[in-house]
């Protein structure tokens, strides 16, 4: 093991979580120690926050942020704290705790209507509304939500806004049942990603597209889609996409009655894996 003077600043607020993991109080008193005399306390534990996020480490993550959090209220920084809860509430929701990161992302979007306009802040928010009220079963929340941020994403030209934001929308519909709507955002998305030359993204937008059709009972037309789709992933390769399009392909041969394809493509979406790095994310948590 390192000495500890060897150590960068985000591998000693590790090994404090691992250390606190019982106590979680205790940590966050530790990270705050670490802050330079005369520091600026919130901005660290929001920065240390934002660094075990991205390791994977959610609980320490929130714990910091939720210091954080109500420090920078106290000190009136709107913007930061805005930008914070936003960060939370998708954060949250990956705990397994969907209405707890609702409700953070709520805050965001309080806070958001009091500063100027932030367009990027907002389809962040609306995006992850939508998400997390999808999870929920929320259809209609899911469906204004998404649908504001396919606004917010044309108003300020993010190609890749509108083609996600299209993508959640058609997710939504199918789950409805409104194949129509579901049919129309999916080729919609599609045609932006084409627009932008985003290989990866026709690939998930035709994977959507067959799954409209698949919907639909038009089960050999799905399997051309899913086709187009593993041809475009090819040309910008994404495990997870592949193994998507391979597993709804064997689903689309079940329907056909053609066993012996929809084996070899389960076969192939399992042969996906995962990345290596990804086998052992728990492995030292």
């Amino acid at each position: 093991m390192r000495d500890e003077k060897s150590q960068t600043t985000e591998e000693r607020v590790v090994a404090l979580l691992k250390a606190n993991r019982k106590d979680l109080r205790a940590f966050v008193r530790a990270v705050e120690a670490l802050v330079p005399p005369d520091g600026d306390v919130a901005g660290f534990l929001d920065e240390m926050g934002a660094s075990l996020a991205s390791d994977d480490r959610a609980i320490g993550a929130l714990e910091l942020w939720d210091k954080a959090s109500r420090m920078y209220e106290e000190q009136s920084r709107l913007e930061e704290v805005a930008e914070l809860y936003a960060n939370m509430g998708p954060i949250a929701a990956q705990t397994g705790d969907v209405p707890r990161g609702i409700k953070f992302s709520r805050k965001a979007e309080e806070l958001a209507g009091q500063l100027d306009p932030d367009p990027g802040l907002v389809y962040h928010v609306s995006s992850d509304l939508g998400a997390m009220y999808a999870e929920l079963g929320d259809w209609e929340k899911a469906m204004y939500e998404d649908s504001r941020a396919l606004e917010v994403s044309r108003a300020t030209d993010n190609c890749l806004g509108q083609i996600n934001a299209l993508l959640a929308l058609a997710q939504v519909s199918l789950a409805r049942q409104d194949l129509a709507s579901a049919r129309s955002e999916a080729m919609g998305a599609f045609s932006l990603a084409h627009t932008c030359n985003d290989r990866m993204l026709e690939a998930e937008a035709m994977r959507t597209v067959g799954d409209v059709s698949e919907a639909a009972g038009e089960h050999e037309q799905a399997i051309r889609q899913y086709e187009q789709g593993l041809a475009f992933e090819a040309m910008s390769p994404d495990p997870e996409t592949r193994a998507q399009l391979h597993f709804a392909m064997s689903m689309a041969c079940d329907a056909t009655g053609d066993v012996e394809r929809a084996a070899r493509e389960r076969n192939l979406a399992e042969a996906v894996g995962l990345p290596a790095d990804a086998e052992d994310e728990d492995s030292d948590a």
